[in-house]
């Protein structure tokens, strides 16, 4: 199986602890190392791409870099010098993985960024990557020592941005809940991207976001990742992504509308998440995350691989704590037998 996989860390502590944690997420086995980037989300996030570095100076295969980043609360010029450098001290490690940005431009009053938007963007780094002559603005200029290698990402769940990844980035980081029915959906999508753009299978990375929990005591587990199929029920595509997999879309019940703060997603009290998510019924959870047994994740896993996946990018179900199971779950229980 030549799938790889990667791990989400939150900025938890210091840069230099998350240096000593990213050589532990390396030596476990794991092929990458993503961050997500939301400066300052609930006054605790801190500066996605100095953590980056410290596991840099700290790792030597793993590759890194923020997910998901934005072009709204970075300037896409301030995200390319910032990642250029990640590359440079890194030794051509990076990762660019780019989305519109929802939750984080929230958090300072914007809106997220348009398909235009990310268009534009992705054509700017990739001039910008490649040492050509780049116009910013009416100012010209040349990347010395270009990194052309740096593959730009585009994170997506709707239909147009997963068409748009599909016609334009290096890559496809699908964001809609792990039923294999879904995946197959998004698949489709970045497959008619792809053929605007002329463009090949080995053109465009396909990977996938996968919540999971890896714990033999199964009604826990469900319990603990209800919150982030909950999540899923905001996707436009709800209706369609559980149609595909082969349920009804949950409804959420009026008297729950009020998030936990500062988000469903990154609830500061998982215990309220777990409370507004209640109306996600068992077995949606089930479809919609691996969760269980080492075994049972890998067999849920094998099953996403199965329709030509080339990475994986685990996450747990927390903001604010490092994914401390979920490392010790996957690396123990889950890869040995995925690579087997």
């Amino acid at each position: 199986m030549s799938v790889q996989f990667g791990l989400r860390v939150p900025m938890v502590g210091t840069p230099q602890d998350t240096g000593a944690y990213a050589a532990r997420v390396e030596a476990a086995g794991f092929d990458f190392m993503w961050m997500p980037d939301t400066p300052m989300l609930a006054g605790q996030w801190r500066d996605v791409y100095i953590h980056l570095t410290c596991a840099a100076l700290e790792t030597s295969t793993m590759r890194l870099g923020p997910g998901v980043t934005n072009p709204i609360t970075r300037h896409p010029v301030t995200t390319s010098s910032a990642i250029v450098t990640l590359d440079e001290v890194s030794g051509g490690r990076a990762d660019l993985v780019v989305g519109t940005g929802y939750s984080s431009a929230y958090i300072v009053g914007r809106k997220a960024a348009t398909l235009a938007n990310m268009r534009a963007s992705t054509a700017l780094w990739r001039s910008i990557f490649s040492g050509a002559q780049t116009d910013l603005g009416g100012h010209e200029m040349a990347l010395n020592n270009p990194c052309p290698q740096l593959p730009i990402y585009l994170a997506a769940s709707g239909p147009k941005a997963l068409q748009l990844a599909g016609e334009v980035a290096d890559g496809v980081l699908i964001m809609v809940g792990s039923a294999p029915g879904c995946v197959s959906w998004a698949l489709e999508q970045v497959e008619i991207g792809m053929e605007r753009g002329g463009r090949k299978r080995a053109d465009v990375r396909r990977m996938l976001v996968v919540n999971a929990c890896v714990d033999s005591d199964r009604d826990r587990a469900i319990d603990l990742m209800r919150p982030c199929v909950a999540n899923l029920c905001r996707n436009r595509m709800s209706e369609t992504l559980f149609a595909r997999a082969g349920l009804d879309a949950p409804k959420r019940p009026a008297d729950m509308m009020v998030d936990p703060y500062p988000d469903l997603s990154h609830a500061a009290d998982w215990e309220e998440a777990k409370r507004v998510s209640a109306f996600v019924p068992d077995e949606a959870v089930e479809a919609m995350i691996p969760l269980g047994s080492g075994a049972e994740v890998a067999a849920h896993v094998r099953s996403l691989v199965d329709l030509d996946i080339d990475a994986i990018w685990f996450r747990d179900e927390a903001s604010w704590t490092r994914p401390d199971a979920l490392l010790e779950g996957l690396s123990t229980d889950v890869l040995p037998l995925l690579r087997a």
